[in-house]
């Protein structure tokens, strides 16, 4: 094992010290012009149009609220919208955040191993698995969180390198911004630790007479959550959970809407959730091969090739500096294991079918982007195995060891591609075609996020038909919700408010109201058939 550090401070004028100097953000700046050419130009579908009019009305989404994403992403798009647009500067966020993390993990893995071409593949390839890719093209939290994952190991690297306490108060702001941030972004704070103690020759003093300053700086940091207390009191126009009070705002930062569940029992067996976690990693390099979820001869086998050098990799990073091997496998292990058994999630959408009852449920939505930061590490490692492999070839082989590197860039293009149609406008569409179709003041029964979200970036962020009232059925069910309706359109009576009797005759309570205001009743039409009490049918125009 080798002291490989390289911080970057290296004033050399020879080519050797330029590449290494200049590797972290040139890798950030090829993958934030890939990013770009797949950027989408508007809204897209699920949380995308939620977070851009939360932003526009400085605004609460869903639980638990991310808002210092919420904060930055509306100072950064009060900024640059002029130039872009709104939904396009946000979208821009989500690139450049991801482009500098594989940049950070670039520096990380170059100041660890000294290997500049195996850092350099490495950042390239962890940026061009899908996931991260599909988190980097729209507006998404788990982009910017990946930024602070890869900030907490560099800090806590710092930490390690220099034994100097002003970095472990650093660490502990970084935690609390991560935690108002989004949860995903505190699964690096394991690997963070394992750096942070593995500083020999000094003991923990050093760490501990700085504990106090951290905790404080901590919770400096998470202090951004109290945004969400103070702007629900002027009701923005998204205002989920509506946190006016002490008691809904902690119902809004457990989750309580949710019913989150425990780690027993389980949601689905733990071989099946494992299962999901593989399938996730067979579209990692190649989706365009073969878009659906099964596995298929044309892309899994490429998958298997890029998990044998992710393998290599792994061996010659342990072989070259242990210290970060030991964190990045405790890193790899917290984004699937403990990921796994902390979210304790149901199967895909596309997953256990045969193997578990035909009545079982099933997630909503593919939930590969929670495995984002275990994908970086798989092409941390796998770019670096490729470039070993070819070490001390020939020219032609080190030719081919970049075509592998940037073979995933051309093999999940087509499958990521947001600046495409119909996808780039596929969301806008779908939610100009509800509200243009509505009649005037219309109130319309919507089946769940992309039947709203949508229709509220259209109303919120371009303004168009703000007197259509959408009414999002699954939401129904949450008192807040049912409230916000009573109070902002008098579509629901207090008593209806108060007691849940079921959507069926909350949804008959507002078509009641609606009739008694005059207002028409529709129902969006993206679900074949809305489940729409037929006491409300006879009014649907």
């Amino acid at each position: 094992m080798v002291d490989a550090y390289y911080d970057g401070t290296d004033e050399r004028k020879d080519g050797a010290g330029l590449s290494r100097r200049f590797a972290p953000p040139a890798v950030a700046a090829a993958l934030c012009f890939v990013y770009v050419l797949t950027l989408a130009p508007g809204v897209t579908y699920w949380d995308s149009g939620e977070f851009l009019a939360a932003m526009k009305t400085l605004g609460i989404p869903h639980p638990p609220g991310t808002p210092l994403y919420i904060l930055v992403g509306n100072v950064w798009a009060g900024i640059l919208s002029p130039l872009f647009g709104f939904a396009y500067a946000v979208n821009l966020l989500s690139a450049v955040t991801t482009a500098v993390a594989c940049g950070v993990f670039t520096h990380l893995m170059l100041s660890w191993t000294g290997d500049r071409w195996a850092s350099i593949a490495g950042g390239i390839l962890a940026g061009l698995m899908s996931s991260v890719w599909l988190n980097a093209n729209e507006s998404e939290v788990y982009a910017p969180a990946l930024l602070v994952s890869s900030l907490l190991m560099l800090v806590a690297d710092n930490a390690r390198r220099t034994g100097e306490g002003r970095w472990i108060v650093l660490l502990g702001y970084l935690c609390g911004l991560a935690w108002s941030l989004q949860l995903s972004a505190l699964v690096a704070a394991p690997a963070a630790l394992v750096l942070l103690l593995s500083r020999r020759g000094a003991g923990k003093k050093w760490i501990l007479d700085t504990v106090p300053g951290a905790i404080v700086v901590s919770l400096i940091g998470a202090s951004a959550v109290l945004f969400m207390l103070v702007r629900a009191q002027h009701d923005p126009g998204v205002n989920q959970g509506n946190p006016a009070t002490w008691s809904a705002f902690m119902d809004v930062l457990t989750r309580a809407q949710y019913q989150p569940v425990s780690m027993f029992p389980r949601q689905a067996p733990l071989f099946i959730q494992v299962g999901n976690l593989f399938e996730y990693a067979d579209w990692q390099v190649a989706l365009s091969l073969a878009p659906d979820a099964p596995p298929s001869w044309r892309r899994t086998p490429i998958t298997i090739a890029y998990a044998a050098f992710g393998a290599i990799g792994f061996i010659w990073h342990r072989r070259i500096d242990r210290t970060s091997w030991r964190a990045m496998t405790v890193l790899l292990i917290a984004s699937t294991l403990v990921v796994i058994l902390y979210l304790n999630m149901k199967a895909s959408p596309s997953f256990g079918h045969g193997f578990l009852p035909p009545d079982a449920k099933h997630e909503a939505r593919e939930r590969d982007y929670f495995f984002a930061l275990a994908f970086v590490c798989w092409g941390l490692w796998a770019g670096a195995g490729i470039v070993r492999i070819f070490s001390g070839m020939k020219s032609q082989s080190r030719i081919a060891a970049a075509a592998l590197v940037i073979a995933p860039l051309v093999l999940n293009f087509s499958a990521v591609n947001r600046a495409a149609r119909p996808i780039a406008t596929a969301a806008r569409d779908s939610a100009m075609k509800i509200l243009a179709t509505a009649p005037l003041r219309a109130v319309v029964f919507a089946y769940g996020d992309n039947d709203t979200y949508p229709v509220w970036y259209a109303q919120y962020v371009a303004g168009v038909r703000t007197d259509v009232t959408p009414v999002t059925i699954p939401l129904l069910g949450a008192k807040w919700y049912r409230a916000e309706l009573a109070r902002r359109h008098r579509l629901l009576p207090s008593d209806a408010v108060a007691k849940w009797q079921g959507a069926a005759q909350a949804m008959t309570a507002i078509c009641a109201s609606a009739d008694t205001l005059g207002r028409p009743i529709v129902a969006a039409r993206v679900r074949d058939r809305p489940p729409i009490p037929e006491s409300c049918t006879a009014r649907l125009r």
